[in-house]
């Protein structure tokens, strides 16, 4: 996972602070705003990298229920 600095951090600490209703209103907006945003190109390598995060994180989750 990216190392975030302390403000970004601090936006993400804010974000999950926030009630469900608005954390879905805060997201949709700023997928909106992310159209605007340009893209470096990922590779190959890094898509099966951060598949198998979420691989891994989902399967981290289904054992603790």
């Amino acid at each position: 996972m990216a190392r975030v600095t302390a403000e970004e951090n601090h936006i993400i600490r804010d974000f999950e602070a926030l009630p469900d209703t608005a954390k879905r209103e805060v997201l949709a907006e700023l997928i909106r705003m992310s159209r605007y945003l340009e893209y470096p190109e990922v590779s190959d390598d890094e898509l099966v990298a951060t598949a198998n995060e979420i691989f891994a994180e989902y399967d981290r989750r289904e054992a603790d229920e």
